[in-house]
């Protein structure tokens, strides 16, 4: 049975979940689907890891930003601006990651002292 080509399920699959060679008796075994169910699956998977690196990006502590986040919505709060990671770092300064922060110096550091100078031409 083929879907409809236009449907947002039907590019999803065929873009994300097809393999490369095929399935079933016969078929030379391909590589894996990203996700396994449905595309609400797929959908939810990606909102989740979203939210992660967020997290991961603005230097706070994963399991604290996500399971307050998570905590707020279910209790049914919808002031979502207080819910960015920007916004939220702010009003929870104990959860903010500094183990690697000295590392990161340093890598920025380093880029200043190999990029090359940036000259203007005439």
């Amino acid at each position: 049975m083929r879907s409809n080509p236009d449907t947002l399920e039907s590019r999803m699959l065929g873009k994300l979940a097809r393999p490369v060679w095929g399935w079933g008796p016969g078929e030379i075994p391909g590589p894996t689907p990203l996700f396994i169910g449905s595309l609400a699956a797929g959908e939810r998977a990606a909102d989740f890891l979203t939210l992660v690196s967020s997290a991961v990006r603005n230097d706070l502590d994963v399991w604290a930003y996500v399971k307050d986040v998570l905590d707020q919505l279910l209790a049914g709060s919808t002031d979502y601006e207080s819910l960015r990671p920007d916004v939220w770092k702010q009003s929870h300064p104990e959860s903010i990651r500094t183990y690697r922060a000295d590392r990161k110096q340093r890598r920025r550091a380093q880029r200043r002292v190999t990029r090359p100078a940036q000259t203007k031409s005439p």
